[in-house]
């Protein structure tokens, strides 16, 4: 639940009220131009679609476009029945202007042109309809918005994409039926332009032609860590101003070129670059905004005498003219999104669901739910899903209600009422194993097949019979949860920001003080502050990690060094990222994931040194028995270790898609780990890649909105050719920290880990057993046999 502005502004000015004696570090950042843009694979082809755009299909971009504020992922309508949420800001004499919303789309060569219509509205009102027709394409529709549908500031529209298959009736092919929107080319093009004249305007920076927003930090060629611990609250802040979940940090010394916002962030103590104005003069002390010069880039300055006066005047602005944007923004209720707290019940209303009649075969619903980082998802406890809906009369015996978490099916319901049902509170269990710490991607899924499509005549479809309706009344219940923290886990860091969310003091360790490793460092700590939804006590060192350090830290290393002390035997940070101690990453155990592959960053040994676990492995290979000279007994034993490993996926909702990955040394772009600190009092979380250039490509894709939901397990990694995302389940977990210690939540960890440990059960029925036993071998000797003769 949200909390009140009071304590949300003091949790913000938490990061913001820095420590005075950050030591000025020596070192400089050596590469201070901006690095050149890479074009990621995908950037030109649908969202979600194998299909790639033709040349002459794509849109003409508009002039003065006030872009839609949401990123890549929510432009895409797929299903019969799609809905999408998008905003935009206008200021109040736009508003009071008018003009044109504009959206550029196509969609799937399956849809029926015919039927399928996109419905819009804008505030509530609707705005317009136009059919869906264009398969070959991208194709723009602007509808005309007067001044009675906007308002300034933050304006909401919803797409609803109505959609019909050309000649497939079943229920699979419904997932043939998309369309998506061409984010560069939609927004509202506004009658009268406006520029950044104020806070609020930074709401409608454009996206550069990559789908990021570019933000530059202005810093001189000899930037120091001082510097960027100035700049970091600002930063952070911003992000979290913005609400922006594709925000891309670049540091240099010469602003930027295209959409985006130039930072500056100067005290008189650094005296780092501070903004000119047009006269050329240095920007006054203060905050302030105001246009770049050239079109659609804007300048933000904070200029103080000290950090402790940017700080204040920092807060002054959170708690002033950035309240209400924010208010409206990252601490509204995120659209489609459930942050879930134990014993809380929520609704679908609060993803922005709104009841609507389906007429179509199979419905779909989807929200994200955030659970808590320090969740431990076991079978001691179920959500608890009360339907309230109702399903039209004429449905076959095997229309069915599903619920699919992290995209498996965790539960079904049948619909066995022919004649129709209503159902009020009805109770569906969720098993909290499906779920995990982070995001959890939740559908809620309808089949309603009736006799009418086995003959699959488009033609002769009655849309104006439904078959189904959702209320916006279903109830989720999260009932008490068992909270500990557990590591390696990335879904918790991603969702949650775990464990840096919670206020006290870490480091972000930059071992080579360039501008794009830098810029890595950056982005992830603004990419952090907005899955916290509150800036971090985040403190910026350039150079090597200190090993004897007991506080969590970042690192950010394209040092292969550091990466290789593992296995060289020297003290410090250890390359597997599984243990507390130097180890093979053979003993880790690659599975693939649903929707992700996986594989692990595997450090090779420097030249010269013998390999004594390759040697042990190669050693175990050349003596390996056939199988079928092996004994009876070790075919026993191998078949039933077999037969746990796979009973053990399938309780922890593993299908073991997708064959085992092993990457060679160097195949890596990127990877990222969570490994106890060598002193084994903190948590560090590396992001490791070869080059600078590596590391600020890697973090790009790391960060975009679909791969960086999409995290979890103990570590990921990115593949250099592809710049696939792999990730790896974590072979064992080291414990973080345990802030609940009551007796009602130590009784819940133990029903979770006799959940996950249930061999226990049966040893113990097997010890009672025995027991009971010995027990009467001992008594009926000693006291005899009765008889009644």
């Amino acid at each position: 639940m949200a909390k009140p502005f009071r304590s949300r502004a003091a949790g913000l000015s938490l990061a913001l009220i820095l420590a005075q004696t950050v030591p000025l570090s020596a070192q400089s950042l050596l590469d201070a131009a901006p690095s050149a843009a890479r074009s990621l694979p995908g950037e030109s082809e649908s969202i979600l679609s194998t299909r790639p755009v033709p040349v002459e299909a794509v849109a003409t971009k508009v002039g003065g476009l006030v872009p839609f504020e949401q990123a890549l992922p929510v432009y895409h309508l797929s299903g019969e029945d799609a809905v999408a949420r998008l905003s935009f800001n206008l200021a109040a004499d736009q508003a009071a202007s008018g003009g044109q919303l504009a959206l550029s789309y196509r969609n799937a060569v399956s849809v029926l042109p015919d039927t399928s219509v996109m419905d819009v509205e804008v505030n509530g009102k609707p705005a317009g309809t136009f059919r869906i027709a264009s398969p070959n394409g991208f194709k723009s529709e602007a509808l005309p918005i007067g001044a009675d549908f906007l308002k300034p500031g933050r304006n909401q529209v919803v797409l609803r994409a109505r959609q019909f298959h050309r000649v497939d009736c079943s229920l699979e092919a419904t997932y043939e039926l998309w369309s998506e929107l061409d984010p560069s080319t939609s927004g509202f093009a506004a009658t009268r332009p406006h520029g950044f004249r104020s806070f609020d305007d930074l709401l409608t920076v454009a996206r550069t032609d990559a789908h990021f927003t570019d933000t530059r930090l202005i810093l001189p060629q000899a930037a120091t860590a001082e510097m960027l611990n100035d700049a970091a609250p600002v930063l952070q802040t911003l992000a979290l101003f913005l609400n922006r979940d594709d925000l891309a940090v670049t540091v240099g010394e010469k602003p930027g070129t295209g959409p985006g916002i130039d930072l500056y962030v100067s005290t008189d103590k650094t005296r780092a670059q501070a903004a000119r104005n047009a006269d050329g003069q240095a920007a006054p002390y203060g905050l302030s905004v105001r246009n770049a010069g050239t079109d659609g880039r804007a300048v933000v300055s904070l200029r103080g005498a000290t950090r402790a006066d940017i700080s204040s005047q920092l807060l002054q602005a959170i708690q002033g003219q950035l309240k209400e944007s924010l208010d409206s923004g990252i601490f509204s209720s995120r659209s489609g999104t459930i942050v879930a707290e134990a014993s809380t019940t929520y609704t679908l209303a609060d993803t922005g669901y709104e009841t609507r009649v389906f007429s179509g075969r199979l419905s779909r619903t989807g929200f994200n739910m955030v659970m808590p980082a320090d969740f431990y998802p076991a079978d001691y406890a179920t959500i608890g899903l009360k339907l309230s809906a109702a399903t039209s009369p004429g449905l076959k015996r095997t229309a069915q209600f599903l619920v699919r978490v992290n995209d498996r099916v965790v539960t079904s319901y049948p619909f066995r009422n022919s004649a129709g049902e209503q159902f009020d509170g009805k109770l569906i269990e969720l098993p909290l194993r499906a779920f995990r710490p982070g995001n959890n991607k939740v559908e809620l899924l309808a089949e309603l097949p009736v006799e009418e499509d086995a003959t699959c005549t488009p033609e002769a479809r009655n849309d104006a019979t439904p078959r189904f309706i959702l209320l916006k009344d279903t109830a989720i219940e999260v009932p008490a949860l068992a909270r500990i923290g557990r590591l390696p886990d990335i879904g918790a860091l991603a969702g949650t920001a775990y464990p840096y969310a919670d206020g006290r003091p870490f480091d972000i360790f930059v071992e080579r003080p360039d501008a794009q490793s830098t810029g890595a460092a950056l982005t992830m700590l603004s990419r952090l502050a907005l899955a916290a939804r509150n800036p971090l006590n985040a403190e910026i060192r350039l150079g090597t990690a200190n090993p004897s350090t007991d506080r969590n830290a970042l690192v950010i290393t394209t040092q292969n060094a550091f990466a290789d002390l593992g296995t060289t035997g020297k003290s410090g940070f250890p390359v597997n990222g599984f243990q507390s101690t130097a180890a093979s990453v053979a003993d880790v155990d690659p599975v693939k994931t649903a929707t992700i592959g996986s594989t692990v960053f595997v450090a090779s040994a420097p030249n010269g040194d013998d390999d004594s676990s390759a040697l042990l492995d190669a050693f175990r290979k050349s003596t390996t028995r056939p199988q079928d000279a092996l004994s009876v007994t070790s075919k026993l034993q191998t078949w039933f270790s077999g037969a746990g490993a796979r009973f053990g996926k399938w309780l922890n909702y593993q299908d073991g898609s997708g064959s085992v990955a092993t990457l060679k040394p160097g195949h890596s772009l990127l990877t990222l780990t969570q490994t106890p600190s060598p002193s084994g009092d903190a948590v560090w979380t590396v992001v490791h890649a070869g080059s600078p250039a590596d590391i600020a490509l890697g973090v790009r894709r790391l960060v975009e909105p679909a791969v960086w939901q999409g995290l979890n397990g103990g570590s990921a990694e990115i593949e250099t050719a592809s710049l696939t995302v792999n990730t790896v389940p974590a072979g064992a977990h080291f414990i973080a920290g345990m802030t609940d210690q009551s007796p009602s939540n130590i009784r819940r960890l133990a029903a979770a880990w006799f959940s996950d440990n249930f061999q226990f059960y049966v040893l113990l029925i097997v010890g009672l057993m025995g027991v009971f036993a010995v027990w009467l071998g001992l008594v009926i000797p000693r006291k005899g046999v009765r008889s009644d003769q």
